[in-house]
């Protein structure tokens, strides 16, 4: 344990149930500017600024009150130099041995290079994708011209070709508009304009309208049996822009990856200050493995790995968050994030 507390380049650290220091590794001292016995018996708040400190503070108690593990969690610290950094933080409940919980484990890792490389990637791919969207939209007028016999007639062969060639360049400008937008919000640092909105009326059916040619040509069942939202209001405040990102990109997901005839849910829960909500389908289980690393950014094999990055970012800054469980009806993927009722 010591040799492991000298010489991990990880911040690790064994809290009691008062935030106190119980042990440090060398790594997690040297980084707020101490020696590791200098960290023993202090809290957050002697090395962090107030609203930093006190938001490790209600996680670790979270953690203590219910004996839930908060895993990968991604937040920018200050530390005592003035400097700023990113971590991806875990912390797990610390048990004795007749399994009581006497205080919290958390092991943090730098992750601020990291960052900053995706956010330089995110920038390019946003000047990208606004400098192809414009000669993009030009070529779209010109075929539509084309088809039509505005530059002489054509064939109805060809006229049929150039509508698909349309066809498939509208599905391309839509994915670049998609890049364009995430990459932008991405970039972004402030949450944009709060309304009140009403869940279903205003977010879901239009969206599930949007992907009604896919929901048909898949043969999918939208089903209710992970508590279907009711059809009375379900009011929330949201960015309405943001909220459709993550219901557009959780509904697409669910839908690709959904064999012909399959299922897809999208359920809600009251707790109280924040709703559960969560959207579902019957495909393939997510290896336990990837449940995490499929949050990390460009992860994914088969798509740009920008989608499920930005929407937890999207939560997260609305003060919930997002992450994936294996269903209890045979592992299938189970999409869950909370939002704040106000």
């Amino acid at each position: 344990m010591m040799a492991l507390l000298r010489h991990s380049e990880d911040s690790v650290f064994f809290k009691d149930m008062d935030g106190r220091f119980s042990l440090v590794s060398a790594a997690k001292a040297r980084r707020s500017a101490v020696d590791w016995e200098e960290m023993i018996g202090k809290t957050d708040f002697d090395f962090l600024p107030l609203a930093e400190a006190q938001k490790c503070r209600d996680d670790e108690i979270f953690i203590m009150e219910t004996g839930s593990s908060i895993i990968d969690k991604e937040e920018e610290l200050t530390r005592p130099d003035g400097h700023k950094s990113w971590i991806s933080v875990s912390k797990f409940p610390w048990k004795d041995a007749n399994g009581e919980i006497v205080g919290v484990i958390g092991i943090a890792r730098d992750i601020t290079r990291r960052k900053k490389l995706e956010q330089h990637i995110l920038q390019m791919l946003s000047i990208a994708t606004h400098d192809m969207r414009s000669p993009l939209v030009s070529i779209i007028l010109t075929i539509q011209l084309l088809a039509r016999g505005r530059f002489g007639t054509v064939s109805e062969s060809v006229a049929q070709t150039l509508r698909d060639v349309l066809n498939r360049l509208r599905r391309l400008e839509k994915i670049v508009g998609d890049y364009l937008n995430k990459s932008s919000v991405m970039n972004s640092s402030q949450i944009g304009r709060k309304e009140r909105l009403d869940l279903r009326a205003d977010i879901i059916d239009p969206i599930l309208g949007e992907f009604a040619r896919e929901i048909e040509a898949g043969e999918i069942q939208i089903d209710n049996y992970l508590g279907g939202i009711p059809g009375d209001k379900i009011l929330v405040s949201a960015n309405k822009n943001w909220l459709s990102i993550v219901y557009r990109n959780l509904l697409s997901n669910a839908i690709r990856y959904t064999p012909k005839g399959g299922t897809i849910a999208y359920g809600f829960e009251d707790l109280g200050d924040q709703y559960r909500l969560n959207v579902f389908n019957n495909g393939a289980p997510i290896p336990a493995a990837k449940l995490s690393s499929i949050f990390e950014m460009f992860d994914s094999e088969v798509s740009s790995g920008i989608g499920l990055p930005v929407i937890r970012d999207l939560v997260r800054r609305h003060g919930g968050d997002l992450w994936c469980e294996p269903s209890a009806l045979g592992g299938h993927p189970n999409f869950v994030f909370t939002l704040p009722k106000e």
